[in-house]
């Protein structure tokens, strides 16, 4: 998948070390997570390469945003919305939901286009994600939703 426009682009990261190398280059410089133990993500991110559950939106051969998730099933997305899961990847019949474990832009412009992509490549799967601003999660707003296809 590749969305081009004047903002930039939007591709899914090969598993290679130097897409490794870009994201966590840009996790470590973002508001979001540069506060953060990158080692608490670097394992998350890996994982998410090598399963090419990712976008990145790139501008002037630079990351400017990453979204990265995990394929689980609806019941643990569920339970690890009320911090009784932790998630771990499927890779089974099993599968029928997506859990949308990192995100960050430091381009406004970059978020819908990486939210369409990510929700393109799951279709007719449940999405869950949390939302968090500054490190904090933000409870009470919408926080799943499902991908039946066709437009946004």
């Amino acid at each position: 998948m590749a969305d081009t426009d004047t903002s930039g682009t939007v591709v899914c990261l090969a598993p290679t070390f130097e897409s490794y190398g870009m994201v966590m280059d840009f996790m470590a410089e973002s508001d979001v997570f540069g506060n953060f133990e990158l080692n608490a993500i670097a394992g998350v991110i890996r994982t998410q390469l090598r399963d090419g559950h990712n976008l990145a939106g790139i501008q002037d051969n630079n990351v400017v945003g990453y979204a990265g998730w995990l394929h689980t099933t609806v019941e643990t997305g569920s339970e690890w919305m009320e911090g009784r899961a932790i998630l771990k990847p499927l890779y089974d019949d099993s599968i029928d939901a997506a859990a949308l474990t990192i995100f960050a832009t430091s381009d406004p412009k970059m978020t819908p286009r990486l939210i369409r992509g990510a929700r393109e490549l799951n279709k007719g799967k449940r999405v869950f994600f949390k939302r968090g601003y500054d490190g904090v999660v933000r409870p009470g707003r919408k926080n799943t939703v499902l991908n039946v296809g066709g437009t946004f």
